[in-house]
């Protein structure tokens, strides 16, 4: 397996693991135990599918000022059939008073791995943050991680991360109000470096609902949400 590939692939799927927000504080994330959030991602230049994405949220835990969700994405290929060997599993913690959110961007990349691989990996990096209040023209504090997988070492930088507008987009899934962020994602590692521009629009009560990804200015691909149970 060439890890550059499985790096690539884990960037691929756009990073919205690590961008939600706490819904007590009508912020960006569904909040609520078992709920399902359905995405397919299609090629922006001739529509082809690449996969469909669904999240669900297992289990919510109260720790008094703030809430721990856990949740859980599965991905599929068109014919219907797991991509990876196991789901990949990811942890936010969500202030109660502020619905700001925060999550470890190693540890969704290490469980990216195992799902994709079976191997252990190791991870380390810096916490995300997405506030609920956001407003646009404010910048994002940057994201940065680094896994280990045997000898090898890839790391990830998410930076210039801007809040562009409020914009009320239609996708499958329905109308929804929505504040957009850009971002620049670095990837760097043996054989693989990569920059890409990821847009993704994300609503309150919900999380993001179309995700963009960017290659030298040109539209690569576009994720979208389908249904929400």
């Amino acid at each position: 397996m060439a890890f550059n590939r499985i790096i690539r692939e884990f960037c691929l799927l756009g990073f919205f693991l690590l961008c939600r927000g706490g819904i007590l504080a009508q912020g960006y994330f569904p909040g609520r135990q078992d709920v399902i959030l359905e995405y397919v991602r299609k090629d922006a230049a001739d529509g082809r599918f690449r996969w469909r994405h669904v999240v669900r949220i297992n289990s919510l835990t109260d720790n008094g000022a703030y809430i721990r969700y856990t949740s859980e994405s599965v991905f599929t290929g068109r014919n219907g059939k797991p991509l990876y060997r196991s789901a990949i599993n990811e942890t936010a913690v969500v202030e109660k008073a502020s619905g700001n959110v925060s999550m470890d961007v190693a540890d969704v990349m290490v469980s990216y791995i195992r799902a994709r691989t079976g191997l252990q990996a190791t991870g380390s990096g810096v916490l995300s943050t997405l506030p609920a209040n956001m407003q646009p023209g404010d910048t994002l504090p940057a994201v940065s991680a680094m896994v280990k997988v045997g000898p090898l070492k890839y790391s990830l930088l998410i930076s210039e991360r801007k809040v562009l507008r409020n914009e009320t987009i239609v996708v499958p899934a329905g109308r929804f109000d929505c504040v957009v962020i850009s971002e620049q994602k670095t990837e760097s590692g043996p054989g693989h470096n990569r920059s890409v521009t990821n847009v993704t629009w994300y609503s309150k009560g919900v999380g993001y609902v179309r995700h963009d990804t960017y290659v030298e200015g040109k539209l690569e691909t576009s994720e979208t949400l389908q249904s929400v149970h």
